[in-house]
């Protein structure tokens, strides 16, 4: 299909390729398959460990490049990049928070994997492939306000922010997925996967919550993944639109990445941007 080329794909994982419940991929089976066999690079996009990257696609080999903890770490190949902040400086920040606050504070990358599994629910293997962090770190904690306010004042002589998550408040930098997107796609340039003029390059990015409007907002084709339970959150994507896939999941998935794949294999000059 001659009109598949210098396309990338970008891909949350949770809620999105895999499915929310059992974390299965397997309804997005067939359009998997299209992209490898049209050699479409897929990247992962998540705020999982780069260890935990590594061991999903060890036993699925499904992506061409790992994109961890939101952005801030990036694998394709042998290339390594680290934009996010450095490994020291999250353990000084962390140092001087457990000095300054009233209680006691571990945290995934100092914590014993049995600490962690302890603290997320996780088997002992998946805790120590989540405490294997780069550039950001959970803390685990039971702050009070005031330790709040003290911990966000030294994340910020540090450069950092402390993030509250879902259930941890996390050390990390400035870095986001729309940001690594874009990095990413020069690194594939650097290595001849992608063509060298940026105009040439399309880019696909599926995510399912607001963690991913960055990504989104950056994609020249941009679809979200509505929520298999609860309604579809509202994302801000600075004014652009995101198709609204028609099932959740790795469903909704596979039947907008072939949907795109099949417009754009009609088109019959140059791929038009941002749909």
């Amino acid at each position: 299909m001659p009109h598949l080329t210098g396309l990338v794909v970008f891909t949350d994982l949770d809620g999105t390729l895999l499915d929310h419940d059992d974390y299965s991929w397997e309804a997005a089976r067939p359009a998997l398959m299209r992209l490898r066999e049209n050699n479409i690079p897929l990247l992962a996009i998540s705020s999982k460990t780069l260890a935990e990257l590594r061991g999903l696609n060890a036993r699925h080999h499904l992506f061409a490049g790992l994109i961890g903890e939101n952005g801030g770490v990036i694998e394709i190949g042998s290339d390594l990049h680290q934009p996010g902040p450095a490994t020291q400086t999250i353990d000084d920040a962390r140092s001087a928070i457990e000095q300054a606050v009233s209680v006691p504070v571990s945290s995934f990358r100092s914590s014993a994997a049995r600490q962690i599994a302890d603290a997320t629910g996780l088997s002992v293997e998946d805790a120590a492939l989540a405490g294997n962090r780069n550039c950001s770190d959970p803390l685990i904690w039971q702050p009070t306000d005031n330790d709040i306010t003290l911990a966000q004042n030294i994340a910020g002589e540090f450069g950092l922010k402390l993030v509250k998550g879902g259930r941890f408040h996390t050390l990390c930098g400035e870095t986001d997925k729309g940001r690594a997107m874009q990095t990413a796609i020069a690194m594939l340039q650097d290595q001849q996967k992608l063509p060298a003029q940026r105009s040439d390059i399309t880019s696909i990015a599926l995510g399912d919550s607001p963690n991913d409007a960055g990504m989104l907002a950056q994609a020249d084709i941009a679809v979200q993944i509505p929520a298999k339970h609860g309604p579809v959150p509202t994302l801000d994507l600075g004014g652009k639109s995101a198709r609204l896939a028609p099932a959740p999941g790795p469903q909704g998935w596979n039947i907008s990445i072939n949907t795109i794949l099949d417009d754009l294999s009609q088109t019959p000059t140059a791929i038009t941007k941002a749909r």
